[in-house]
């Protein structure tokens, strides 16, 4: 949305006694949902009078590892499987002293939707009713003109964000993208490559897998100058601790806004809670996706099924839903009238990709009933270009097999080889019921080479048949060095970097602008949208050029007034703002701007711009009693004459006008 966005194409304590620390037995099951937490994971913060060192002795008894969480306070303790369930570990940890806090360490995953990699139109900068091509989202496509964040108008005025370090916490970033690569933020000798890993924990946030791709997607969006790297998911996603580690590292190493496009429903998260309490304490706004529905994709409430990091209730948050080429919400796109906070373009969204993306069904392969006694098998050659790093196959299952009947996976290299043979690797082996997601394989063996991929079917000789396999959205990604693929995606994972992006811009306009000042001018300045009434806090859409009038629009300099009788009275003041102003006045004082002899009222001045923002202050008039004791009942012909001076401010440096 900045300068990037104008070059694409038409992420010590005391010793404490544990000898009368009890264990209680495990429970049979844990209250936690298995796939919104990591197995046999909690996260401690111990008080100032207790380290996990003084604990060693009990930690030992019921962990197979301990690790510090720097910046964050707390431990993360790994339990031995078998020993304790998440919940009675939490159970023990708050029974002992000086436990500040314990709870399990949540998963989080990015909230993009699977498409194809074909390339289509900008719409979310400038919507002309433009087809976007391939589109993988049809709804609205070609959309509404005019429905877009009004990018070209905000970029008279600047388009300049080099000042400002964004961050993004996802899945690592391709910085050898030839769209982003002069675009990353200079991390010095120690952090040469933009940023922190804290998946694999080094100072290399690069995709590690060719399906990787949402970080390098998200930044393109943003478009910034100055992109930290942030990787704290890895393909599957990632947990409290890699993501909260990510925000502290990101406050303490200058980032002005963060951006997470990602998000988890296993529950309150108070670790998580308190690190974006921390950014508001730094002054840094944090930007988050909606979520992307329930399995079935649809759209759920946020308020009645919460939705973390977006139903955490900061100032410095802004929790975006994701909008289409008309500006409905999107199908898929969660909302809530108290947690969602504002729409932005979400869908048909064209970025940067890590690498050349291969979609070979986007439809399906079918589904129908088989026979018994069956070994099918059929496959596909595919050649990787030699600068391809790492290649991975994604695909999504449906359907059924009966028990004892299985459908596989597998790759092998060479040409035409089979992939189920004994030159062969087998990629995933499943049965009964099938369900999306299903897979998602890294084989980096294919790298630079030709591959053998494909599927086999195996029944018995007394299956049933049942109704088969569907294999919908097979995909080869792959990250390569010096891309400059594009590529489009759908999601609020999409939508939350154009208010990354928007934000920045207006950081770099007016660089003493804090987090909350910059939040309150893109909440309230955004045009009003019907499906967004009632089911987020502002009922609006971003817009580019509004949040930076409204960012800049004050009044200032207004003073309490006595006036005298039969006296003109000026009064003074300054407004500043981007375009054209219009100057009102108003009074408390219903009947009359002033008020009667003897009397006072409020007199508020409101400010506007062709933008359609408006700023407002206000100053107490006096007019006193004068003669013949007037009691405040004469209508005074008392004339007010409001001189405004225009503030002598001029942004020559950014292109800003006064």
């Amino acid at each position: 949305l900045c300068a990037l966005a104008l070059n694409l194409p038409a992420q010590a304590g005391l010793p404490v006694s544990t000898t009368n620390i009890a264990l209680p037995a495990p429970s049979a099951a844990s209250s936690y949902k298995p796939d919104t937490v990591v197995p046999n994971e909690v996260l401690v913060k111990f008080g100032s009078t207790l380290s996990a060192q003084n604990m060693m002795p009990t930690l030992n008894s019921m962990a197979s590892s301990v690790k510090q969480i720097n910046r964050s306070g707390l431990t993360l303790v790994k339990l031995t499987p078998g020993t304790e369930t998440i919940s009675s570990a939490m159970a023990t940890f708050r029974a002992m002293p000086g436990v500040v806090s314990v709870q399990p360490n949540f998963i989080y995953h990015s909230t993009a939707l699977p498409s194809d990699p074909e390339i289509g139109q900008q719409w979310a900068l400038k919507n002309i009713g433009q087809t976007v091509s391939d589109a993988t989202y049809a709804t609205s496509n070609p959309g509404t003109p005019g429905d877009d964040i009004d990018a070209e108008s905000a970029w008279q005025y600047q388009s300049d964000c080099s000042s400002v370090t964004v961050a993004v916490i996802d899945t690592g970033i391709n910085y050898t993208q030839q769209d982003l690569v002069n675009s990353m933020w200079n991390g010095g000798t120690q952090y040469p490559h933009h940023g922190y890993d804290f998946v694999d924990n080094d100072n290399d946030p690069y995709p590690t897998t060719g399906d990787e791709l949402h970080g390098t997607h998200v930044a393109g969006i943003i478009g910034a100058e100055s992109i930290m790297s942030v990787r704290s998911l890895d393909s599957s996603g990632g947990s409290t601790a890699s993501v909260v580690q990510g925000v502290y590292f990101a406050i303490d190493h200058g980032a002005r806004i963060i951006n997470m496009s990602l998000g988890g429903s296993g529950g309150f998260d108070q670790d998580f809670s308190d690190a974006i309490s921390y950014a508001q304490s730094k002054g840094v706004l944090v930007v988050v996706a909606a979520g992307n529905g329930d399995a079935n994709g649809n759209g759920v409430d946020v308020d009645q099924t919460p939705f973390y990091p977006c139903a955490f209730p900061q100032d410095n948050l802004i929790c975006v839903a994701a909008l289409d080429q008309s500006f409905q919400l999107a199908s898929f796109s969660n909302f809530g009238a108290t947690s969602v906070d504002v729409g932005a373009p979400g869908t048909n969204i064209l970025s940067t990709f890590a690498g050349i993306p291969i979609l070979v069904n986007p439809v399906d392969y079918g589904k129908s009933n088989y026979a018994p006694s069956t070994d099918d098998r059929i496959w596909t050659d595919f050649t990787f270009a030699p600068g391809t790093q790492h290649v991975a196959l994604n695909y999504y299952l449906q359907g059924r097999m009966a028990t004892g009947d299985y459908l596989n996976s597998g790759v092998a290299v060479g040409s035409n080889t089979d992939p189920f043979g004994s030159s062969g690797t087998q990629l995933q082996h499943a049965t009964d019921t099938l369900s999306s997601p299903a897979a998602a394989f890294p084989i980096d063996q294919c790298s630079g080479k030709t591959c053998s991929i494909g599927f086999q079917l195996t029944s018995t000789p007394t299956s049933t048949g049942d109704t088969g396999p569907l294999i919908a959205f097979f995909e080869l990604n792959t990250v390569a060095a010096n891309t400059r693929e594009m590529g489009i995606e759908n999601g609020t994972s999409m939508a939350a970097p154009v208010v990354s992006g928007i934000a920045a811009l207006l950081m770099a306009s007016d660089p003493a602008a804090s987090d909350i000042d910059v939040a309150r001018a893109i909440k309230n300045s955004g045009i009003p949208v019907p499906s967004l009434t009632g089911v987020t806090t502002t009922g609006k859409a971003v817009n580019a050029m509004r949040a930076l009038a409204n960012l800049h629009l004050s009044v200032a300099g207004l003073a309490d007034q006595t006036g005298a009788a039969g006296q003109p009275l000026s009064v003074t003041f300054s407004i500043s703002g981007l375009n054209a102003l219009s100057v009102s006045a108003s009074s408390s004082n219903t009947s009359q701007l002033l008020p009667a002899m003897g009397g006072t009222s409020t007199v508020y001045v409101t400010v506007g711009d062709n933008y359609g923002q408006q700023a407002s202050g206000s100053f107490l008039l006096t007019v006193p009693s004068s003669g013949g004791g007037g009691g405040g009942s004469m209508n005074w012909a008392f004339l007010l004459v409001l001189a405004v001076i225009l503030a002598a401010v001029q942004w020559r440096r950014r292109g800003l006008e006064s």
